[in-house]
C-alpha cells in the first residue's frame, strides 16, 4: 500500500507520461504524410523522443504504484524520512535512479507479464535513439526512416500502451483508453492516420479468429470474437449479427433490432465481411432472423407464422 506522497508522485508522472505520449502522437499526425513510406528525419527525431520520455516517466510510475516511492530514487536518500524525501521532491532535489535499472527491475519483477524479450529489445532501441538525439545526434539511414514508422506506431500501442495500463486502467480497452486520454478530436486523427490503421489490423489479426469490417471507421478492426473494434473502439454489443447466406461467414452480418417492431419486424442488414446488404426479418416469436432476399423460396418465419413455434408445439409429450 503506497502513502499518500507516492500516491500525489504517481500521479505526476503517470500525468506527464501521458502529455509527452499525446505530443508525439500528436506531431506525427499532423506533420507526417501518412502513407506507408519514410518519414522525415527531424519529425523521426522529435517523436522518438517524446515516446521515449513518456516509458520513462510511465515506468517510473509503474513502480512507484507497485512497490513504493525508494525504488526509483538513489540509495542516499532511503535512511531519510518520508518528510525529509517529499521536502527535496517538493525543492526538485530528489534523483531518481537511470532508466536501465527501472527497466530491469520491471523486468524482474514480472510487472507486465505480456511484454515479451523482443518488447524489451525495442525499448532498448529506443533508449538507444533518445539517447543518441540528446547527448549527441543519431544519423538515421532511409531503410531506419522505413522501418522506424512503423516501429514507432508499435511501441506506442504494444509497449507504452501496456505500462500505462497496467493497474490504474486494467479493465479498458487499448482502444478505449485511447479514445478517454487522447480526446476525440486527437483521436479521430489518429484512427484516420494509416500507418496506426495498418498495426491495429495487424493485432486484431493476432488476438481474433475472425476480424470483421467496422461500420464506423470502415476499418477492417472489428474483432468478431471481442465484439468491438480496435481502431475506433466501436462495439456490437448493442446490435444483433447473423450469419451471411453469401459468404458462408457465421455471425457476420449486423442489424439494429431496436425497434423492429415498428417497421413489420424488419430492418437492413450488412455483412461486415463480404459487403452484402439485404433486408432482415427478425421473428416476433422466437427471435430467430434471416435475409428475406436471399430466403424468398424457403420455408422461413413470417409475420403470419412462427415455424419454430408451431414445430415445438407438435413435440410429443411423455
Amino acid at each position: 500500500m503506497i502513502t499518500e506522497f507516492e500516491k500525489k508522485v504517481y500521479n505526476q508522472l503517470y500525468a506527464s507520461s501521458i502529455i509527452f505520449l499525446k505530443d508525439g502522437i500528436e506531431r506525427l499526425v499532423n506533420k507526417d504524410n501518412g502513407d506507408i513510406d519514410v518519414i522525415d528525419n527531424d519529425l523521426l527525431s522529435l517523436t522518438c523522443t517524446s515516446f521515449q520520455i513518456s516509458i520513462e516517466l510511465a515506468i517510473k510510475a509503474l513502480i512507484i504504484e507497485r512497490s513504493g516511492l525508494k525504488n526509483v530514487i538513489e540509495k542516499k536518500y532511503h535512511l531519510l524520512s518520508e518528510e525529509e524525501i517529499e521536502l527535496k521532491f517538493v525543492n526538485n532535489e530528489l534523483k531518481s535512479l537511470e532508466f536501465e535499472m527501472q527497466k530491469n527491475f520491471v523486468k524482474k519483477n514480472q510487472f507486465i507479464q505480456d511484454l515479451t524479450k523482443n518488447d524489451y529489445k525495442i525499448i532498448d532501441s529506443f533508449q538507444k535513439y533518445r539517447n543518441r538525439i540528446v547527448h549527441f545526434t543519431y544519423n538515421f539511414d532511409d531503410a531506419d526512416l522505413n522501418a522506424l514508422k512503423h516501429d514507432m506506431i508499435y511501441y506506442m500501442i504494444q509497449i507504452i500502451f501496456k505500462i500505462l495500463l497496467s493497474k490504474k486502467h486494467q479493465d479498458e480497452r487499448p482502444s478505449e483508453f485511447l479514445e478517454y486520454t487522447l480526446g476525440r478530436g486527437l483521436h479521430k486523427q489518429l484512427i484516420s492516420y494509416r500507418p496506426y490503421v495498418s498495426a491495429m489490423e495487424k493485432l486484431a489479426k493476432a488476438n481474433s479468429p475472425v476480424v470483421l469490417n467496422c461500420i464506423i471507421c470502415f476499418n477492417r478492426t472489428l474483432s468478431q470474437y471481442e465484439e468491438y473494434c480496435y481502431c475506433c473502439n466501436f462495439l456490437t454489443e448493442g446490435f444483433t449479427l447473423i450469419d451471411c447466406d453469401y459468404c458462408k461467414v457465421k455471425k457476420s452480418v449486423i442489424y439494429d433490432n431496436l425497434n423492429i417492431a415498428l417497421n413489420d419486424n424488419t430492418a437492413r442488414g450488412e455483412c461486415l465481411n463480404c459487403g452484402n446488404d439485404g433486408i432482415i426479418f427478425e421473428c416476433p416469436e422466437c427471435g430467430k432472423a434471416h435475409n428475406i432476399e436471399t430466403n424468398f423460396d424457403n420455408e422461413k418465419c413470417s409475420n403470419e407464422e412462427c415455424l419454430n413455434k408451431s414445430a415445438v408445439l407438435e413435440l410429443p409429450t411423455n
